[in-house]
């Protein structure tokens, strides 16, 4: 759960400096010729300690209301629908480095495997995140061996700026290696291509402003400033079935290349699932069908997308038939529809209850609308009483609701949220028990039902206000560029 806040201090800082120096080494190599910095040990950041010298964090209401299950051999099938995000753990994202030291993600990992959350997602981009959850896994192995969890990451992409990118072979081989060293495994249970969309060639208008409802009008849903047809919009964002294998430049071909450096990986039983994420859906799209279409000709099996599941824009719902929709230049017996997952509900700080971080890339008519929408939705929430939603933490609540729906529901769509606290790790569990009680696809216990139950309708009101507003203000269901012209 993005909770874009700075921690207080919990341990003291010790090897911040060290923590420093590698990120400067890393941010100061090129990634296209130079190896990639040595890295600080583990124990620079804190102590392998016993685990019964940490406090313990107790359930409340019991495990999460999913099924369980103790021996776990495939994501696609096993994954919680609630996952853990180690964005969170990077330097000067939503925490300090004081957070990074503590024993902070020990504690929230461990209370979320009590939960039953059995999958975490990390990047080697998100420095230290790696190696922040591989000493919290190392301290957790006695209780939780590697069998228990799925563990993601991420490859090629190493910094902000674009030249920070490298889809190399060598460089997806080296990143790969370094992060089984730093998470303590042999094996990855899925790699992906991070933020594809910085090194493809998408088409360019879906860099441009006038590219913002095109998401929408390619699956038919209404949106402000829409003059293209569905199969227009679906034609301009290269999705249209003869393009399924055209290579638009060089970028392409990077992307393919690196995807058939993870199948080779695969084939050695290095990662068990290949991948990759971004925040464009028709981009997401496309390059799945581009690479399915070229040799070796296998389709990517796990997608993670990020900011589309949120109160300002529902879509990836609407766009999971285009997922699965096999590709005309794809026999039959070669496609395999891929895992979805949804990531970041708050829409990076969007609908953060102490709202969006300066970098944010909104429009600003639709930070001015979510602004209003919060004033609105706390003013409600002032004036109601269903704990634990109050006018701090309304916004926030009613996005993280929001967006866990489609994993709440029977179809699941998992849904990753950044969770660097014990107490962010009971709120999205909270969240996902109201809409299991809610919508009846979980079991709640029977002397908690009403409880939940109760907080279900009441966020229910929340999501139609907030929704409602943003409709007026006429920015529902549109996106912003990715990337940015200047990034």
């Amino acid at each position: 759960m993005h909770f874009p806040t700075v921690r207080p201090r919990e341990t003291p800082v010790v090897g911040a400096q060290v923590l420093r120096n590698h990120i400067e080494a890393s941010r100061s190599h090129s990634t296209m010729s130079t190896p990639l910095p040595e890295d600080p040990p583990i124990e620079s950041f804190g102590e392998l300690v016993p685990l019964d010298s940490l406090q313990d964090a107790p359930l409340r209401d019991g495990e999460a209301p999913w099924p369980k299950q103790a021996t776990l051999t495939d994501l696609k099938t096993q994954c919680s629908p609630m996952m853990f995000g180690g964005g969170v753990f990077g330097h000067g994202k939503y925490n300090d480095d004081a957070l990074l030291y503590s024993n902070a993600a020990v504690r929230a990992l461990r209370l979320a495997f009590r939960y039953g959350i059995n999958a975490l997602d990390t990047s080697a981009y998100y420095e230290p995140s790696e190696l922040v959850l591989g000493r919290a896994l190392r301290i957790l192995a006695p209780e939780y061996p590697r069998s228990s969890y799925f563990l993601i990451t991420k490859c090629g992409r190493y910094g902000a700026e674009k030249d920070k990118f490298d889809y190399s072979p060598k460089r997806i081989e080296e990143s790969i290696q370094r992060s089984l060293k730093r998470l303590g495994t042999t094996y990855l249970d899925a790699a992906l291509l991070h933020d594809i969309e910085f090194v493809s060639n998408q088409p360019e208008i879906a860099q441009a402003p006038e590219g913002a409802p095109l998401a929408a009008q390619a699956v038919g849903l209404p949106c402000a400033g829409a003059p293209h047809s569905q199969e227009e919009a679906l034609r301009l964002l290269g999705l249209a079935p003869e393009d399924a294998a055209k290579i638009r430049g060089p970028g392409d071909e990077q992307v393919l290349e690196a995807a058939r450096t993870l199948f080779k990986l695969k084939d050695q039983g290095v990662v068990r699932n290949v991948g990759m994420s971004g925040y464009p859906l028709g981009e997401l799209v496309r390059i799945s069908r581009l690479i399915a279409s070229h040799p070796p000709y296998r389709p990517l099996d796990v997608i993670l997308s990020y900011s589309n599941d949120t109160l300002h824009a529902d879509l990836l719902s609407a766009w999971r038939p285009l997922f699965a929709a096999r590709p005309s230049s794809v026999p039959e017996a070669k496609w395999e529809p891929p895992m979805l997952i949804n990531a970041s509900p708050f829409s990076m700080g969007l609908f953060s209850d102490r709202g969006p971080p300066p970098w944010h890339p909104a429009d600003p008519k639709l930070l001015e609308a979510v602004q209003l929408a919060h004033a609105r939705a706390k003013n409600a929430a002032s004036v109601t009483d269903v704990a634990p939603v109050t006018a701090d933490n309304v916004l926030g609540y009613t996005a993280l609701s929001y967006g866990l729906r489609n994993a709440a529901s029977k179809d699941a769509v998992p849904t990753l949220l950044g969770m660097s606290t014990t107490e962010e790790v009971h709120t999205g569990v909270s969240a996902f028990r109201a809409l299991a009680a809610g919508l009846g696809t979980y079991p709640v216990d029977a002397s908690v039902k009403e409880k939940y139950e109760t907080l279900f309708h009441q966020l229910a009101s929340f999501e139609g206000m907030i929704r409602r507003t943003l409709q007026d203000a006429q920015v529902n269901e549109l996106c912003w560029p990715s990337p940015a012209p200047d990034a």
